[in-house]
């Protein structure tokens, strides 16, 4: 059978629908396109829209980034309290004068600028009274070098100033008594009035030193000097203060060595019972043997062992030494007990017991016939570290006595919470027992406090038969002082305590009245 034949008008029909078809392919497709084109501009817009909020967001963030770094550098180079520069930047301020001065060949002198007395006015008065006068200072000093850009305040209560042209004498007096005079005006704070006095401290670029540290170091020498003559003074770094602290230098560069070989050794001084006279005890003190400089008293060498962490070593070796050379005079009777002093810095450690117990145990020395001495500087950092440190010694057997007694603070709560047998009391107590009744009056009130805590009462600088009587009239028990004797070596001490030259020292006539 022969297929239909293809008419033109089914062939017509046919390439009408598929054009229809693809037509309407077209349109849908152009239609998607459309839709797809609006929705891609749409997302692109917003996206758009998110990337400027970004970008103004990571703007405004750099912008409060730079601003609080800004602010937190103006806050690390100023003093939080006074507003002035801080350590930080006096000392970038000395390098860059230095610098200068390097080129234009221009001098400048530093003022170091201490208040005088101020932690007594933290304790009189309270830290809030104590801060208002730093503000005080700060703003008064700023006015005597005319501008606050000129002042620093270094920590504490000192300050520091550069003063450019400033080198001759008489400047150099006039800008220190101008900052002395303009720190006098009273402050008024909170219904109190307080005055604030200060000493300073002035040394010269370059005529006194080739850096900032020399520089700094030397105005604090002077400073130092300032406050030793009196204070509410001023003092220029001049060439005997060079050669006292090369002097220093020397030393300081000596001392460890002399620690090591034995060249520090005790010295003696006798103490003695008031009512007889008899000597009962003694009190080491420190003596160096330079091999240059002759015998150095302690004053030359006790600071400069504070200085370069030495006090623990040089305690081992007077405590040692102590108890070597005494043992003999205790085991026989000629003394009941040796002292040795405890300076603050030993405290830190926590090993003063442990020290003592071990350096007894060695030599073999009896714990009941040591006296470790402390000054009140040992209690106002930590007296809950001193406390339990000092229980420690006591509970080994030895005795603690609380020495210098009447200088300070003097503050008699210390007798009671602390673990005390003996009660050192100062010169400036027993100076003018003689002659002034209030003087007798304090120091018999001390007596009684003492006997009620069962603290047992030393006299120092006792230099008079006069004073001798006196003291054990109103009770002292023991006396020591240059009447009885100056610190003095072993062998010599030892020779002098022969039984006729003790009955000869004298006996107190017991006053009336």
């Amino acid at each position: 059978m022969q297929p239909a034949a293809v008419t033109v008008e089914a062939l017509q029909a046919k390439y009408e629908r598929r054009l229809s078809r693809e037509r309407r392919a077209r349109i849908e497709a152009e239609e998607l396109l459309e839709a797809k084109s609006r929705e891609l501009y749409s997302a692109n817009q917003r996206l758009q829209r998110l990337a400027e909020d970004l970008e103004q967001r990571v703007c405004d963030r750099t912008h409060e980034l730079a601003d609080a770094q800004r602010k937190a550098l103006a806050l690390a180079e100023r003093d939080q309290l006074t507003g002035i520069a801080n350590r930080m930047v006096f000392a970038r301020r000395v390098e860059a004068a230095i610098q200068n001065s390097q080129v234009d060949r221009r001098v400048f002198a530093l003022f170091l600028i201490d208040l005088d007395n101020f932690k007594d006015v933290n304790d009189g008065f309270g830290h809030d009274v104590g801060d208002a006068l730093l503000c005080h200072a700060a703003e008064r000093i700023a006015a005597a070098v005319c501008g606050p850009d000129r002042v620093a305040r270094l920590g504490g209560d000192e300050f520091a100033t550069l003063i450019d042209d400033c080198t001759c004498p008489a400047d150099l007096a006039a800008v220190a008594t101008r900052i002395i005079a303009f720190l006098r005006e009273p402050l008024r704070y909170r219904g109190h009035v307080v005055e604030a006095s200060c000493s300073i401290g002035i040394s010269i670029y370059p005529n006194h030193g080739s850096d900032a540290a020399e520089l700094q170091r030397f105005a604090d020498l002077a400073l130092y000097r300032a406050k030793a003559a009196g204070r509410t003074t001023f003092v220029v770094f001049d060439e005997q203060l060079r050669r006292e602290y090369d002097d220093r230098r020397a030393i300081g560069s000596d001392l460890k060595l002399a620690i090591e070989q034995g060249d520090v050794e005790p010295w003696f001084q006798p103490i003695v019972e008031a009512r007889t006279s008899k000597l009962v005890a003694v009190e080491a003190l420190a003596r160096w043997r330079h091999p240059t400089r002759g015998l150095l008293q302690p004053a030359m060498f006790l600071s400069l062992a504070e200085e370069r962490g030495l006090t623990n070593e040089l305690f081992i070796a007077m405590l040692r030494g102590t108890c070597r050379k005494t043992l003999s005079w205790v085991g026989s009777g000629l003394i009941k007990q040796a002292s040795v002093n405890v300076s603050p810095s030993q405290f830190r450690s926590g090993q003063l017991a442990r020290i003592v117990d071990n350096i007894v145990r060695d030599e073999g020395f009896p714990p009941s016939a040591l006296i470790v001495e402390i000054t009140e500087d040992v209690l106002l950092n930590d007296l809950g570290n001193a406390r339990l440190q000092l229980e420690e010694v006591a509970g080994l057997g030895v005795h603690v006595a609380l020495d210098d007694f009447g200088v300070g603070y003097s503050n008699i709560g210390y007798l009671r919470r602390l673990p005390l047998h003996q009660l050192k009391l100062d010169r400036v107590l027993t100076a003018d027992i003689a002659e002034d009744p209030k003087a007798r009056t304090i120091l018999a009130a001390i007596v009684e406090i003492a006997r009620t805590l069962d603290l047992r009462v030393v006299a120092e600088g006792v230099e008079t038969v006069t004073q001798a009587e006196w003291l054990s009239h109103l009770g002292c028990d023991r006396l020591q002082g240059f009447y009885f004797g100056r610190a003095t070596e072993h062998d010599r001490l030892q020779a002098s305590w022969q039984p006729d030259v003790v009955n000869s020292m004298p006996s107190p006539r017991l006053l009336q009245g």
